[in-house]
């Protein structure tokens, strides 16, 4: 007898979270917006992070070793620039 997975072609197992999908097709839309949402919220916390930084004094600034220039260039990012 064949099993499922040779009788339906997929592009493999898709991991999200601690949950395997047999395909990207089989994953539930709740599933892809939660994620969605997880990612918003991270980038969203990350923004409002850079603008706290924006607002401090120099005093403040240099209490913890940035820069005026660091802290304005770390603002200036778009709120889905993730990367460290």
């Amino acid at each position: 007898m064949a099993s499922i997975d040779t009788m339906f072609h997929h592009d493999g197992p898709v991991r999200i979270g601690g949950r395997t999908f047999a395909g990207v097709g089989a994953v539930p839309l709740q599933v892809w917006l939660k994620a969605f949402k997880a990612a918003l919220r991270v980038r969203m916390v990350k923004r409002r992070t850079r603008m706290h930084l924006r607002d401090l004094t120099d005093d403040q600034l240099r209490d913890i070793g940035v820069t005026r220039a660091q802290a304005r260039f770390e603002a200036e990012k778009p709120f889905w620039w993730y990367q460290d």
